[in-house]
């Protein structure tokens, strides 16, 4: 295979910016894991705090409770059942919005928590890729000083 001068100049600076970016790796990774992971924690927890306040029935429960009170006074039947549909109604109004809320809440969470796991798997499956690389710039370096030799003469 012959290269010409500027090919391997070329050629030279690659294989230059490659090994340096293996140097960074050992460290690079560690990093890379750690922030990922935060961001895969912090993913979940705010998907857990969403279905904490969907799952949070009780209250609306003693809302209601409250909102109906103890029983419409005699003669006031028609005017108290109004009124307490009315109640429930808002309280289930606002129930609504709480839950609506709470799915976008999740829906957002698991943007980091997704994102975070993919890039832990990654940063994982790749985690002694360097060694590999770092035969594969040796071996190109070699071929290089052999075409530089062979240029020369």
């Amino acid at each position: 295979m012959e290269l010409t001068k500027s090919e391997i100049e070329i050629a030279d600076r690659h294989i230059a910016k490659r090994e340096r970016e293996l140097a960074q790796w050992p460290r690079r990774r560690w990093v890379l894991l750690v922030v990922y992971s935060v961001a895969m924690i912090i993913g979940g927890l705010i998907i857990l705090s969403g279905q904490r306040s969907i799952n949070e029935d009780q209250s609306m429960e003693a809302e209601m409770r409250r909102a109906l009170g103890k029983g419409p006074p005699p003669g006031l039947e028609e005017r108290w059942t109004l009124g307490a549909m009315m109640k429930i109604t808002t309280i289930l109004e606002a129930r609504h919005q709480m839950v609506t809320l709470s799915l976008l809440q999740m829906a957002a969470g698991f943007l980091p928590f997704i994102s975070g796991l993919t890039m832990v798997t990654i940063v994982i499956r790749r985690w002694n890729g360097d060694e590999r690389d770092a035969l594969i710039c040796k071996l190109l370096r070699a071929k290089l000083r052999e075409l530089e030799q062979g240029a020369a003469l």
